[in-house]
């Protein structure tokens, strides 16, 4: 029989709770303020030059080889 006094390791979901916490918090921010509407805007071009420089370095490894 399980030893219902002894004490268990909950780091593990702690920690993935706390990690939820500012996920969500993040996410929040990001949706319901103008502040957060700006930063969309930004992360939105960064990572559309991002996929342009990695489909352009892609293609031009492609054609070398």
């Amino acid at each position: 029989m399980k030893n219902p006094f002894e004490k268990q390791d909950h780091t593990g979901l702690i920690v993935a709770v706390a990690a939820a916490a500012v996920t969500a918090g993040a996410i929040a921010y990001l949706y319901l303020t103008e502040g957060g509407s700006e930063a969309r805007s930004s992360i939105k071009h960064k990572l559309k030059d991002v996929a342009k420089d990695l489909a352009s370095d892609f293609i031009s490894d492609k054609n070398r080889g």
